[in-house]
């Protein structure tokens, strides 16, 4: 009978340190993960939504220049924005098609 129990306690104990084994070797990798996930989220930046500003004719010039490059010009600053040569000439012609010509 003794050596019934003595057995049981030993396939007890190496039972229980295979299970603290994977315990500890479980809560590290979920450790780890979390540790990653919280380090990204931290170091990455936050990216803005595209804001869509409201701009009257009458405060804005429009050019284009050598390249076809769109200038968009503000009348009060004095400062300008620049957009690629495929975007200035859609523009462009949009807004081409909406000035009349009066003689």
């Amino acid at each position: 009978m003794e050596e019934n129990v003595n057995k049981t306690k030993e396939v007890l104990k190496v039972i229980s340190k295979k299970i603290v084994f994977v315990i500890i070797v479980a809560v590290t990798l979920i450790g780890s993960f979390a540790a990653g996930f919280v380090y990204n989220k931290q170091t990455t930046p936050v990216e803005k939504g595209i804001e869509m500003l409201h701009i009257d004719r009458s405060q804005i010039n429009l050019a284009l220049d050598e390249h076809n490059h769109l200038l968009v010009i503000d009348k009060k600053s004095g400062n300008y924005t620049v957009y690629d040569d495929s975007v200035g000439v859609a523009i462009f012609k949009m807004y081409a098609r909406n000035v009349q010509i009066t003689q």
